[in-house]
């Protein structure tokens, strides 16, 4: 270096790549900050997440910063860490001669050298880690950046976790969309190296996603599954990543050994653990989704002998980059860790060679069973949210201890996918919840309580999705089990919900005299959370049917017992609301398509925003109404329900019916439709009815236009949807939805089209060439869902694009 008389400048030695870099635009810039301020930058994350590649990436772009230069020292063929010091003077070109100790040599080689010295694969070399930090003491600007599955642990590290690449939404798997996304460029791109006539199109984007996603985002498995292109489309590609470790195999002949295949590199990193931490990454083979330090405790040192604390296996595994931090859950056992699914499939196998494989199972069968009744019973008053996030981030597990069970047990697969049905509810699970009921109903055939429950629970959820026909089956069923049984809770349970099929379809007045008999079923049951509920439901068969005098009895009953709806969710005992009849504020005025289980997560919901929606409107009180819809989307959003915010975007659009806002009004009724369809449920009856009652004047006002506006709704994503609803703005500053997605130009061509100008008449009043006016009408009419200019031409006379004379 130039301070010690070395040469004026060290030849940059940094590995010139043969293939392209891909994304990792924000990786980069941190890391950039990251070597600004530290002079020891460690990238550490599993094999195959592009440590080197991006470390190598990094040394190119910062090289100007460093006029002694910038020196790759390849680690990985390195056996012992008494070597160490060696490859580093090979690596920056110092020759060994002299006495003097090497250490000794290179800190005064280095003493002043503004280099950056690129040490590559330092994970089985950790014993060296301190002379790396002997060697910085003795310098002034040196700095090195590492790459390793686990940190070094030295004073004054700033440690990197390399992340998978982004993988794209499986709700956008069209070729346009996922185009972008940094795995599906990097098999793209790699795919098209082995096939040259590869390309990205709408056929195979869906499988493309699901590729990327099911190996994580990991650059080197997308590389290798990307070669086998060459022989396999991608969906046949796709089917055999079932089991991902024998397909993800043939890197380069010229990669180390390591990397060839996924399963050597993640070896790799298994030979470095000690045996307990085998042994505990093994038994977490069986966690889907995320592993709490508790369940950890609970399933794998219970199940396993692991000869070593679960914390300090844990941490090994952090450390070697097998298990990562994921974000903590309110109560659900302290701090959590993934696992990449590869990763998984690697230690299933190594389970798969222990005696204890069947122990491990049974025990997280049985952990998840144990938490699935316990949140089934507080899925009722005080602390619900916690337990729906619980169950939502335990949902995964909660699957795999199902499918474990449904083949070995399936009574008690049976009875944890009973506990789960109001989970599944409340959180728009509608399809799978009623798809495992089936199957395990089927498959287990003792007649028990828990068989009811689960028949109750089927029920629910057809009913969540408009199946009448089904549900009333299902609680048939029910009815008959529990009177066999004796089963007094079942019955009655099954009894509300076929009266709440009843109300959900139409027909109140039939309703009454089940929910009736529930009532009777449950005195002296002590179970407050079901008569709250079949006292919701007499009341909103009285509501429905007109039956005043009979809603002052509902409300008797509830205040004899005490109910509110800030516990149990349905009743708010003592209130009345200001200027009502007392006859209209009691009892259960909530619409039917609040059912307990949303009611009881709706603590928040004033009394007008569900029972007297529809009457608020009505009435013209919109302030009143609107304020309460303001409230509960929210509080419906906060909590996860899926099933409940389309239909309070039927009141947004009752009230911008209302108002005179048929725009909006129909827009809005198209969120809550395509909110319904993309979550596979329907809206009761009552609220269709209402809703099209509302939507009368607007699609006689808006005519033909009006379908139109409604599809716009329909398209509107959840996101988009929220604010709109929320704003309250005028007709006029919206206009209809598109318009606002067209820059000022397509604006301008869509109005000419809809003049009739031919598209060389458009060039010549705007000054364009007749390609470019090409361009923008093919843009609008795919930005506005067209197919030709007759469309786009009624959508832009009803957005009012044209002149007044038009």
């Amino acid at each position: 270096m130039p301070s010690t008389g070395a040469p004026d400048q060290a030849p940059d030695n940094i590995p010139r790549q043969l293939t392209s870099f891909i994304g990792r635009e924000r990786e980069l810039q941190e890391l950039k900050r990251l070597l600004e301020r530290s002079r020891l930058l460690t990238l550490t994350g599993p094999g195959g997440s592009g440590k080197t590649r991006l470390c190598l990436q990094l040394g190119a772009e910062v090289a100007d910063g460093f006029p002694d230069g910038v020196y790759f020292v390849a680690l990985a063929p390195v056996g012992n860490p008494d070597l160490v010091l060696s490859s580093i003077a090979q690596g920056i070109g110092l020759r060994d001669a002299g006495d003097r100790p090497l250490l000794d040599r290179l800190r005064s080689h280095l003493e002043n050298a503004r280099a950056l010295i690129l040490l590559d694969n330092f994970e089985h070399l950790i014993a060296a880690a301190p002379l790396i930090a002997q060697i910085l003491q003795a310098t002034v600007t040196l700095k090195f950046a590492v790459t390793s599955r686990a940190p070094l642990h030295l004073t004054g590290e700033q440690e990197f976790e390399v992340p998978p690449m982004q993988v794209p939404d499986p709700q956008c798997a069209t070729a346009a969309a996922v185009a972008g996304c940094e795995s599906v460029r990097l098999f793209t791109e790699r795919a098209r190296a082995a096939r040259p006539s590869f390309v990205l199109d709408d056929e195979n984007a869906a499988s493309i996603t699901r590729i990327t996603r099911r190996l994580d985002g990991l650059p080197l498995a997308v590389e290798l599954a990307a070669a086998r292109i060459k022989l396999l489309p991608p969906a046949s590609l796709l089917a055999r990543l079932e089991h991902s470790l024998p397909v993800l195999v043939g890197g380069a002949r010229d990669l180390p050994e390591r990397q060839q295949t996924l399963r050597a590199t993640i070896a790799w990193s298994y030979g470095l653990l000690g045996t307990g931490a085998r042994r505990l990454l093994a038994a977490c083979s069986v966690f889907r989704g995320g592993i709490s330090v508790e369940d950890a405790e609970s399933v794998c040192a219970a199940a396993i002998d692991l000869g070593v604390e679960v914390l300090d296996g844990l941490e090994e595994l952090v450390d070697q980059s097998l298990l990562r931090p994921v974000e903590e859950v309110a109560g659900a056992g302290g701090p959590r860790f993934g696992m990449l699914f590869l990763v998984r499939e690697y230690a299933a196998e190594r389970l798969a060679e222990l005696p204890e494989r069947a122990r491990v199972e049974e025990s997280h069968a049985v952990a998840f069973l144990a938490l699935a009744e316990a949140a089934g019973r507080r899925l009722q008053g005080p602390g619900e949210q916690e337990w729906l996030d619980r169950l939502e981030a335990e949902h995964q597990n909660i699957r795999a201890a199902i499918d474990g069970c449904t083949l070995h047990e399936p009574c008690e697969a049976l009875r944890l996918a009973a506990a789960m049905s109001r989970f599944w509810g409340v959180r728009g699970h509608f399809t799978e919840g009623r798809r495992r009921l089936k199957a395990l109903l089927d498959a287990c055939g003792v007649e028990s309580p828990t068989r009811v429950k689960a028949l109750n629970g089927a029920a629910s959820l057809a009913i969540d999705q408009g199946d009448d026909v089904d549900a009333r089956d299902l609680v048939g069923k029910s009815i008959r089990l529990s009177r066999e049984l004796g089963y007094r809770r079942g019955e009655a349970i099954a009894l509300v919900f076929l009266g709440r099929s009843l109300i959900a379809s139409g027909r109140p007045a039939e309703a009454g005299p089940h929910v009736e008999r529930a009532l009777e079923l449950l005195e002296g049951l002590d179970d407050p959370a079901a008569v709250a509920t079949a006292l919701l439901y007499a009341g909103l068969a009285a509501h429905f049917t007109g039956a005043k005098a009979h809603n002052v009895i509902v409300r008797g009953r509830a205040k004899d017992r005490g109910l509110k709806v800030n516990e149990y969710g349905g009743f708010r005992g003592d209130q009345q609301i200001a200027g009502q009849n007392e006859e209209d504020v009691y009892a259960a005025l909530d619409l039917p398509w609040f059912p307990p289980e949303i009611r009881e997560a709706r603590r928040e919901f004033q009394w007008a925003a569900d029972g007297e929606l529809p009457r608020l409107i009505e009435l013209g009180d919109i302030r009143g109404a609107r304020s309460a819809l303001e409230e509960a989307l929210p509080t419906c959003l906060e909590l996860g329900d899926r099933w409940v915010v389309p239909v309070v975007m039927t009141g947004f659009a009752g009230v911008a019916a209302r108002t005179g806002r048929p725009r909006r009004a129909l827009r809005l009724a198209g969120v809550a439709r395509g909110l319904c369809e993309a979550g596979q449920f329907s809206m009761p009856v009552p609220v269709e009815a209402e809703l099209e009652r509302w939507l009368a004047p607007a699609r006689n006002q808006l005519g033909s236009a009006a379908a139109q506006i409604m599809a716009e709704g329909r398209r509107m994503s959840l996101a988009e949807a929220v604010p709109y609803a929320l704003a309250d703005e005028p007709e006029e500053a919206w206009h209809t939805g598109p318009r606002r997605a067209l820059t000022r130009r397509e604006l301008e061509v869509a109005a000419l089209v809809a003049q009739g100008l031919t598209n060389r008449r458009i060039a010549d009043q705007l000054y364009l060439s007749v390609r470019t006016v090409d361009t923008h009408v093919d843009h609008v009419l795919t930005k506005l869902g067209f197919s030709n200019r007759t469309q786009l031409a009624a959508w832009a006379h009803e957005a009012g694009l044209l002149p007044k004379d038009t």
